[in-house]
């Protein structure tokens, strides 16, 4: 019997976008790399794991390099990464934002995401969306 995908296999990585390209890291349950497509470095990294079931993705961070921030870059890894979640069997994404991060919130927001009722982990909010049907 063949052994479980991990994330970044399921996701189909790499995906290229027009400045970065997602790739799996360099260990199977390890972060995701946000690569720039212009010099071939790491311009930061997306904290994945599976939901509850099957069916639902976490990402826990998505953490782009300072030199490398208000570029574009998170938007177009996040875009990126919601589209090879939903062509891929994934039908949720959520995220997670720290409490005391509002522009997380309005970044997720952004990204089609919707905040879920309750308080999450840590003072947090989790958001959601899921693929159209």
């Amino acid at each position: 019997m063949a052994a479980p995908l991990n994330v970044a296999e399921r996701l189909g990585l790499p995906r290229v976008g027009g400045r970065f390209r997602l790739e799996a890291g360099p260990e199977p349950r390890g972060p995701v790399l946000v690569v720039s497509l212009e010099d071939g470095q790491v311009a930061g990294t997306i904290g994945l794991e599976e939901g509850e079931g099957p069916s639902a993705l976490l990402i826990r961070s998505l953490c782009i390099e300072e030199g490398r921030r208000s570029y574009g870059a998170g938007s177009e890894a996040a875009r990126l990464l919601l589209r090879a979640a939903f062509t891929s069997d994934f039908r949720t994404v959520r995220a997670w934002a720290p409490g005391e991060r509002g522009l997380a919130l309005y970044f997720w927001v952004r990204m089609g995401l919707r905040p879920l009722h309750g308080e999450g982990p840590d003072g947090g909010i989790w958001l959601e969306r899921r693929r159209a049907e």
